[in-house]
């Protein structure tokens, strides 16, 4: 299949529920979405508990922040 043609299926992230778990030096992460334009915030599903080690954390803080930035820089260039 042609990349360019491909349908990616998003469904838009709503909410979280974060916790530390301090015997394991982990965290652990529940991610709130929605699976449709129509479905209310106060409806979202709850995806699976994630494990999250300290690491794993803190790389994921910096791709998100590296994206962010990204996109920052993306918008301040249209404008």
């Amino acid at each position: 299949m042609d990349r360019k043609n491909e349908i990616i299926h998003t469904h838009p992230l709503v909410g979280w529920d974060i916790s530390t778990v301090d015997a394991y030096n982990a965290m652990m992460i529940r991610l709130h979405y929605v699976n449709s334009p129509d479905q209310a915030t106060a409806d979202a599903e709850v995806d699976r508990t994630l494990w999250l080690t300290t690491d794993v954390a803190k790389q994921l803080i910096s791709i998100l922040e590296a994206g962010i930035a990204k996109i920052g820089s993306c918008i301040q260039n249209v404008d």
